[in-house]
């Protein structure tokens, strides 16, 4: 790591942490096997857990619940990252949240638009940007056509969140 680059090491030398502004926080763990988990825990309190191999694209990745979480941290031992408390997010960014979701195949927004699927005027909630693969589409245009395995980056109000979700992500 350089002085410039924005992990830290924690816990042990098998451990690095990186701030995710105004999402939350993610953790690398090296495993003994070569591997790497990566977790992302996001101020909204959802939990994102990806195995690593060593390519790109995870062999493994699944969404948790806060209470979700917080059972398997405390199987696992209890060593975990508390996400802020709704109250304060809205204090620090004025109500608004920012979080990631990932679409696949299944997904209501998958080959569609963001015109099309009119995600501001039927969910309250703004695409502010796209990850897919190794390109970040900033401000993607309404006429972007929505693909399987992209992380879209949304802002909103958390009240607006489960509509967002039932509307683009899951059916």
């Amino acid at each position: 790591m350089t002085p410039s680059d924005p992990r830290r090491r924690i816990f042990t030398g098998d451990v690095t942490e990186v701030a995710l502004p105004g999402i939350g926080q993610r953790y690398d763990v090296a495993t003994v096997e070569g591997a790497t988990v990566t977790v992302v825990i996001h101020h909204s309190g959802r939990r994102d857990i990806y195995v690593l191999g060593g390519g790109d694209e995870p062999q493994a990745a699944v969404a948790l619940t806060d209470s979700q979480a917080r059972t398997l941290g405390a199987i696992l031992g209890g060593a975990y990252f508390k996400p802020a408390v709704i109250e304060e997010i809205e204090a620090v960014i004025g109500g608004l949240l920012i979080d990631w979701v990932t679409l696949d195949e299944g997904s209501p927004g998958t080959g569609r638009t963001i015109a099309d699927l009119q995600v501001r005027s039927h969910t309250r909630m703004t695409i502010a940007a796209i990850l897919r693969e190794h390109d970040t589409l900033v401000s993607p245009e309404p006429s972007e056509t929505l693909r399987a395995g992209d992380r879209l980056v949304v802002i909103g109000r958390q009240e607006d969140l489960p509509g967002f979700l039932r509307h683009v992500v899951r059916s």
